[in-house]
């Protein structure tokens, strides 16, 4: 009976040794998985805080486009402006060039003999 009993002692001791085994696979498994998890997170974080910049630029380019179109628009509104202007100073100066003469006699006739 010695010789059983000492098989199935080392039967239950593999067996031991064997579930033992496992369970340390299993915690290093288990301490893989968080690891990876914890890599995992910080891809995340970086990849948002890229995406974040990406659009950011893309924004900022925009804007910049958008800011040089307004202006340019701005730029050519001024310079109509001063066109049309420059074009009802010179009609004014005419108009007036023409009829500064009568004008003025006109205004003299006026204010001297209103009758």
């Amino acid at each position: 009976m010695e010789g059983k009993g000492k098989a199935f002692f080392m039967k239950h001791i593999d067996l031991i040794s064997r579930i033992v085994e496992a369970e340390q696979k299993a915690q290093a498994l288990a301490a893989e998985a968080k690891e990876k998890k914890l890599n995992l997170r910080d891809e995340l974080r970086v990849n948002t805080e890229g995406v974040r910049r990406d659009y950011l630029s893309q924004a900022d380019r925009r804007i910049s486009r958008i800011m040089a179109q307004e202006n340019e628009r701005t730029d050519n509104a001024i310079k109509e402006l001063n066109e049309r202007h420059a074009k009802d100073m010179e009609s004014m100066e005419r108009l007036y060039a023409e009829n500064r003469a009568a004008w003025s006699g006109e205004i003299y006739a006026m204010v001297i003999d209103p009758s």
